[in-house]
Parts: C-alpha cells; structure tokens; sequence
C-alpha cells in the first residue's frame, strides 16, 4: 500500500511538472508571421532597406494616425541580435528600465521625455518600439499579443 501511494505521488509529481515546464518557453517569431500579426493589428507594413543593424531583413510596421512604429530584425545569428540590442540599448538615453536579461532573451524600456521606446531581443530576432507615452499601451500590447 506504501509502496502504491509512492508511486503515485512521484507520478503526479512528475505529471505536473511536465505540465508546467513548457509555460515560460518563448519562440521568437518569423519575418513572415511578424507582417500577418502587425497586418491584423491595423499596422500597415514595409520592409526596410538594409542599414547599420548588420539584420538580415528588417520591417517596419506604423499605423495611421498613431505615432507608433515597430520594427522588426532577423538576424543571421543570435550573436548578432545580441551586438545589436546592446549597441541600440547604449544609445538610448532617458529613465530606463531592464526588464529581463538572458542569454536567449532581453526586454527594456525606456522613457526620455514623451518618447517611450521597448526594446526585445529574442534568439535571432529583435524588435524596436517608438512611440508617445500617450500610446505605450499600443505598443506593450502588441508585443505582448506576439509573446515577446
């Protein structure tokens, strides 16, 4: 009977703990699907010429009427997202705040003056928010419906 309910416990133990192990994973989002999100959310979305972030491909998304833009990186390698979070996150300037900071993952904000900007990184990919405090909840929701 002991013996019973051990084993019983051990697997329930490990029942629920399987459950719950894949809650916090995060996958970072491909190009593609970034333009079908930003696209249902009422952004309108172009892609961006290559500039100075060492992306592979870059697209911006704004929304008429709304001083938000959102701009999305993929980048060869998640060596190269990481260089480039750190240099853009160097040269904000303004009451910042980190708000996680891994190796596969990175989250900051930062407000200088009426500007809000949110800055992810995960794996390979980046995005860039810019927008009003009057308009940070667009862009928090927003990156919170792509589960950034």
């Amino acid at each position: 009977m002991k013996k019973t309910f051990k084993f019983l416990v051990i697997s329930l133990a490990v029942v629920v703990i399987s459950a719950f192990a894949g809650c916090s994973a995060r996958a970072a989002i491909s190009a593609d699907d970034f333009q079908k999100q930003a696209k249902s959310a009422g952004f309108t979305v172009a892609e961006q010429n290559s500039d100075n972030s060492g992306a592979t491909k870059s697209f911006a998304a704004t929304k008429s009427k709304s001083d938000t833009q959102i701009i999305y990186y993929t980048f060869s390698s998640d060596s190269g997202s990481q260089s480039w979070y750190s240099t853009v996150k160097s040269g904000l300037t303004g009451s910042g705040k980190t708000v996680v900071d891994s190796d596969s993952y990175n989250k900051y904000s930062l407000t200088n003056g009426e500007i809000y900007y949110l800055l992810v990184r995960m794996d390979n990919t980046g995005i860039l928010c810019k927008t009003t405090v009057s308009n940070k909840s667009e862009a928090d929701n927003f990156i919170n419906s792509i589960k950034y």
